[in-house]
């Protein structure tokens, strides 16, 4: 129970800058399932990457594919966000989307906004449409209705593409159900059951701490590990000379033997080297 109740989400926290420093993201974007991330992404690479336990999850390849295309639809629409907000305000935009399910295997979806790190919109796939009380929350709704598509986009994404996805992460990453790696960095619901990563004010990473976060999470080399994995290579090459030898031995005393010959290794003793020559009245003793 405890293993499913942590699996019971999947969520997608995005952030996007106003204002960013030089070689720092202006948008990334983190997947969760229950409490453990699978998916990071940034505007800096531009794909969508597997994380963690879930980078040796079996999925076919359009699957990164998709959740490329659907982060850079979203990243586009974040940055546009900051048109129409205040010039010169130091903004940070996130959002807390997905699906959860519930026990019946029923989904809900899942769609938070947070601006500097307060709740100020909500969407609802059902009325078709980006709703808060702020002034904030109306202009960036009203943006982002501009575009032909988006509603019917946010919408299919929350009630079809999430609890698809959810569905699938939970069949071909069975096997990673157990990990115990990555905690998500941000603060849980005490009292639930699937906790999941909530929305706060956050400092972009720099460049290079990206590069090292995105490095160590794929997984660092140690720098003996070339030299501990030769080991068995060379025990297998070792085994197999070895085993060749006996078979050509064995073949060359069977052709021997075959034709009334000694053993090669006969040949070799010095002590039996005299019963090897024909015996019989030698003409000294003969005289």
């Amino acid at each position: 129970m405890g293993t499913r109740s942590r699996l019971l989400s999947c969520l997608w926290v995005k952030t996007a800058l106003g204002e960013r420093d030089r070689g720092s993201p202006a948008f990334w974007a983190t997947g969760w399932l229950g409490p453990q991330q699978y998916l990071r992404y940034s505007d800096l690479r531009g794909q969508a990457e597997p994380f963690g336990a879930w980078i040796w999850e079996s999925q076919l390849p359009w699957y990164w594919e998709k959740e490329t295309a659907d982060l850079r639809v979203k990243q586009a629409l974040f940055l546009e966000a900051f048109t129409v907000l205040d010039e010169g305000g130091s903004y940070v935009l996130q959002g807390l989307l997905g699906c959860e399910m519930g026990p019946d295997n029923s989904t809900a979806a899942v769609a938070t906004f947070a601006l500097n790190g307060e709740e100020f919109m909500k969407f609802d796939p059902k009325a078709g449409n980006w709703d808060g009380d702020w002034p904030e929350a109306r202009a960036i709704s009203q943006k982002w209705r501009q575009h032909e598509d988006a509603v019917w986009q946010e919408g299919h994404f929350l009630l079809t593409s999430c609890p698809q996805r959810l569905l699938g992460h939970l069949e071909t990453g069975r096997s990673n159900l157990e990990w115990k790696g990555e905690r998500p960095p941000e603060e849980s619901d005490p009292g639930s059951a699937s906790p999941r990563p909530h929305l706060r004010p956050h400092p972009p990473p720099t460049a290079s701490s990206l590069a090292s976060h995105l490095a160590v999470g794929l997984g660092e080399v140690p720098r003996d590990s070339s030299a501990k994995s030769l080991v068995p290579v060379v025990g297998i090459v070792i085994g197999f000379l070895l085993l060749m030898a006996v078979a050509a031995g064995g073949a060359v005393l069977w052709w021997r033997m075959k034709r009334g010959l000694p053993a090669p290794w006969i040949l070799l003793r010095g002590d039996d080297l005299g019963a090897l020559l024909p015996t019989g009245p030698s003409k000294d003793a003969d005289s």
